[in-house]
């Protein structure tokens, strides 16, 4: 039985062991063995010629550009919309009928909107220090959700941007809007592609050649942006032609292909798109091979049964290969043709902003 001794000043009970240490001083004032630890490990540093490590500071954090609704103030956003001259690929009838928009960002009000600006006032505006990034939306978009889609691309960007890099991100939209029957809807849009491309062809020529461009292609907007660099590559597309060219001579493009509703094969050597890789830098290709738009892909033509791009990637490059980046994201998507299911896939936000705008 354990005896439990009280002492006369206390009115707590202690049993024998804990009577035992309250005899002992240094076990009753454990900050005299902290100080005593202290000092002993000061006085071995200092035996060893060193000094005591001190805490450091903190480094500061670098300043964030300032933001309105997710767009940086230092950022211009800009909606180029051919939606206005339909189909047509003249050069006068594009120059003046071209829709361009700018969005002006209010840290005051806290709102951002769009201003009408003038189209070769933006395309021919040369700042070594900012980048151009242009993104190309998919089918069965509306205007209004034209604008809504890009933002959505360019603040999915902004998480992995660069504080200290400015961009200029334009956002083309061509006719998708939804029409009546889905066969029908596909395969006007599969065909609307062609003239668009040639659109876009004609606007990245309005660029000075040596600025650094990156391109982004949701779905029909992919085959729209290789259609476009086939055509700068000085390729026919079904008919088509740049023929007069404003800067002739341009430096490589980076392009990201999200969900390309294009044949695989169009990209390789004298194939329907084969001059477009000639144009290109450094691509990278977001594939997801259960896709169940990818896999009926083959209805957008009457023609033959022809394989997605957006599938598997490309094929038959031949010595292209190498300027191609395949990525398969089928884990994460799933079978859903959503944009921001692909945007909403762990890393893909930073390979956006290292592609288009050359960070890598």
């Amino acid at each position: 039985m354990t005896t439990r001794i009280v002492p006369p000043d206390d009115p707590y009970p202690y049993n024998a062991q804990q009577q035992k240490n309250l005899r002992n001083p240094m076990l009753r004032q454990p900050v005299l063995w902290i100080a005593l630890f202290t000092l002993l490990l000061s006085i071995r540093h200092t035996a060893l010629g060193t000094a005591v490590p001190q805490r450091e500071e903190a480094a500061a954090p670098a300043q964030a550009p300032a933001t309105v609704g997710g767009v940086r103030i230092d950022d211009q956003i800009v909606l180029i919309s051919s939606r206005p001259v339909g189909c047509s690929c003249d050069p006068d009838t594009l120059m003046s009928g071209l829709k361009c928009q700018r969005c002006v960002v209010s840290a005051e009000s806290c709102r951002h909107h769009w201003d009408d600006v003038d189209l070769l006032e933006v395309l021919q505006e040369n700042n070594p220090a900012v980048r151009t990034v242009f993104f190309v939306h998919g089918n069965q978009i509306s205007a209004g959700q034209d604008k809504q889609q890009g933002l959505t691309v360019y603040r999915r960007m902004m998480r992995c941007a660069d504080a200290n890099r400015p961009i200029r991100f334009i956002i083309f939209s061509w006719p998708s809007a939804k029409i009546s029957g889905p066969l029908r809807d596909i395969r006007v849009k599969a065909a609307r592609t062609r003239p668009v491309g040639c659109q876009l062809a004609w606007v990245l020529d309005q660029i000075p050649g040596d600025v650094p461009l990156g391109l982004i292609g949701y779905s029909f907007g992919a085959r729209v942006v290789t259609g476009a660099l086939h055509l700068l590559g000085g390729g026919n597309l079904g008919g088509l032609t740049l023929e007069k060219r404003a800067h002739p001579d341009r430096a490589p493009v980076r392009v990201v292909l999200i969900a390309a509703a294009s044949n695989a094969n169009w990209l390789g050597p004298g194939r329907y798109h084969g001059q477009a890789m000639t144009q290109i830098d450094k691509m990278l290709s977001i594939n997801n091979r259960s896709d169940i738009a990818m896999r009926w892909y083959g209805l957008s033509t009457p023609n033959g049964n022809p394989q997605a791009m957006g599938l598997c990637g490309p094929t038959c490059l031949g010595p292209q290969r190498q300027k191609v980046h395949n990525r398969d994201v089928s884990r994460y998507v799933g079978s859903s043709h959503d944009e921001y299911c692909y945007l909403s896939v762990p890393g893909v936000s930073c390979q956006l902003w290292n592609y288009t705008t050359w960070a890598e």
